[in-house]
């Protein structure tokens, strides 16, 4: 089954409807990570679990955020959730920060294939960038990313009052931070914490 299809199959599994340009642009973010994933190890997915966890989760968790203004995606990695969330969200600009030298490459590749404007890929670490990244973002997300002490201190040095931090989990998960919304994605169960800062 092609990716149209699957992607289509699993959007209608959770009662979701995108334009047919989204569809196809994600449709080629599926193939291009299955490409690229037989040179470097970017997930072990694959298939209609790939697109669920992948594509379909990001969406979902996005219909319900409504995410636009800027974003910074810490652990790019595979490009989830950032490219999906480019792909169906307003963003004016996205920054993804990727230590990787070849997941920074298939970032910037899938960026230019999908072309998505205002989208900057970093190869770097969070706490190297951060500082450089300008006036504080509107959204921040991480995704198979340690929340731990020093990366939230680094956040907090970029972020302003209504910055909103979505950190995408396992179920059960917890965190030192008190999230102000708590969501669980259907089907998956995956976890989504959502945070403000106190910068005081």
């Amino acid at each position: 089954m092609s990716y149209l299809r699957l992607i289509e199959s699993e959007l209608q599994a959770f009662s979701l409807q995108l334009l047919d340009a989204e569809k196809l642009a994600l449709a080629t973010y599926c193939a291009e990570l299955s490409r690229w994933n037989e040179k470097i190890n970017l997930t072990a997915l694959s298939g209609g679990s790939l697109v669920r966890r992948l594509v379909v989760e990001p969406v979902w968790i996005a219909r319900e955020l409504q995410p636009g203004g800027t974003l910074v995606d810490i652990g790019s990695g595979n490009g989830s959730p950032a490219i999906p969330f480019r792909i169906i969200c307003p963003f004016r600009r996205c920054d993804l920060i990727e230590v990787r030298a070849k997941r920074a490459a298939f970032l910037r590749h899938l960026a230019a294939t999908l072309k998505l404007q205002n989208v900057v890929v970093h190869r770097a670490r969070f706490e190297q960038v951060g500082a450089a990244l300008g006036s504080p973002p509107d959204w921040i997300s991480l995704q198979a990313v340690h929340l731990n002490e020093t990366l939230v201190d680094a956040i907090r040095r970029i972020c302003s009052l209504t910055t909103s931090i979505v950190w995408i989990t396992s179920r059960g998960v917890r965190s030192g931070l008190r999230p102000v919304r708590t969501l669980t994605v259907p089907i998956t169960g995956t976890q989504v914490l959502l945070f403000q800062l106190d910068l005081s």
